[in-house]
């Protein structure tokens, strides 16, 4: 069994690459005068000043510290049932409820398949899937 588990932590390693090494926060993306997070895999990911704008409209200023990009939309049928994702973070939670025009409070969120293109619509550099599994 550990050379699966090692096996499958290879796998989602391979497929989460493209996540940030380390998630800024709006308030430091919006000084930036080019807006980027570092890679994993070593490339950078810039973010649209305009969605980092809208995002800072959505949410009250003490709340830009708060909110560090990229939002992640975890991906895990096995955790959450097939066509459903998770979203946490309570700045994160109220950007994509606001976005879905949804009542959520708290730090977590779900999210279901006819809804991502409405957030990947309005949030398209903002946003990035995340693969995770349970071995349950």
């Amino acid at each position: 069994m550990e050379s699966f588990e090692k096996l499958l932590a290879m796998q989602l390693k391979a497929l989460n690459r493209h996540l940030a090494k380390d998630k800024k926060s709006l308030a430091r993306l919006l000084k930036e005068e080019r807006p980027v997070v570092r890679l994993r895999d070593g490339t950078e990911q810039y973010f649209r000043r305009e969605e980092l704008e809208f995002l800072a409209g959505l949410l009250p200023g003490e709340m830009h510290r708060m909110l560090r990009l990229p939002i992640y939309i975890e991906l895990s049928s096995a955790r959450f049932g097939r066509g459903t994702s998770r979203v946490c973070g309570r700045a994160e939670v109220r950007v994509i409820s606001t976005i879905l025009e949804k009542e959520v409070d708290g730090d977590e969120m779900f999210v279901y398949r006819p809804e991502i293109p409405a957030i990947r619509k309005r949030l398209p550099t903002t946003t990035q899937f995340i693969f995770t599994t349970t071995l349950d």
